[in-house]
């Protein structure tokens, strides 16, 4: 398989965050490329309190923040696009870097090579999975998991195992997208205004698929040793600078209502 990036990728494990700040970490690191201070990074992270996450130009009418409040879920707008996600019992990951680390720098063509980085993360879990060819599914469900998006992972029969989101923005692409490691996340249809059914069978977790338990160490491991095939990993943590964006970020915008509530 082989490298096929320039420079080497920071390797960021951030555990539990709320929405706001697990936000405020991927934009951080893009603007830090966007000036030349950063570096690349993947990063693997998890979500406290369950947090519902947003696309950037979904109507926030479309969640029931009444009822989001009273269960203790968090609501969050991303950067990406895309549909909503109830981010619970899975990991997230989120690839970001520059142009200066790939060629031929395209949607099409960075999509592809995410998605080749975990089809291997799922095959050293056992997974068999491939990149789907078109969108299928309930196209205007506010729900991200109630359709397999072109250039998403899934399983052999065409159900979604991962649901991602990219941005590129002044050259530095931004990806993340989750993995669910049960079904909880599928209880999404509660916190919807207007969509209060079941997710529709498109869609499995990683331990539904596999036939077994999967562990977050599992998952976490596979994640690095499937991207390692393609790029290469160090072990990192966030800068001087990074770090003090984070808190800028999180607090100014991701946690603002007008961010929220902008569309």
């Amino acid at each position: 398989m082989g490298i096929k990036t320039k420079r080497p990728f920071r390797f960021i494990y951030t555990g539990y965050r709320n929405g706001s700040i697990n936000m405020a970490m991927d934009e951080a690191v893009m603007i830090g490329l966007e000036k030349h201070l950063s570096t690349p990074v993947l990063r693997v992270y998890k979500w406290h309190p369950p947090t519902i996450s947003i696309g950037y130009f979904q109507p926030i009418s479309e969640i029931d923040l009444k009822k989001c409040s009273t269960d203790g879920i968090g609501v969050v707008r991303r950067l990406t696009g895309g549909r909503a996600v109830l981010h619970d019992k899975e990991l997230t990951y989120s690839i970001i870097f520059s142009e200066e680390e790939f060629e031929p720098f395209t949607k099409k063509e960075i999509f592809t090579f995410i998605a080749n980085c975990l089809i291997e993360t799922l095959r050293l879990l056992g997974i068999e999975a491939r990149i789907a060819e078109k969108s299928r599914g309930n196209l205007k469900s506010p729900d991200c998991f109630a359709s397999p998006a072109q250039y998403e992972l899934e399983t052999t029969k065409g159900e979604k195992l991962i649901g991602s989101a990219q941005v590129i923005r002044r050259g530095i692409v931004l990806q993340h997208g989750t993995i669910p490691i049960t079904d909880s996340y599928k209880k999404i249809s509660q916190y919807l205004t207007d969509y209060n059914q079941p997710t529709p069978k498109l869609s499995k977790s990683l331990s539904e698929s596999a036939g077994r338990i999967i562990t977050e160490e599992e998952l976490l491991r596979a994640i690095f040793d499937g991207f390692s095939n393609f790029i290469n990993l160090e072990d990192g943590e966030f800068t001087s600078y990074e770090s003090l964006l984070i808190r800028k970020l999180s607090k100014e915008k991701y946690s603002a209502e007008e961010w929220l509530k902008r569309r």
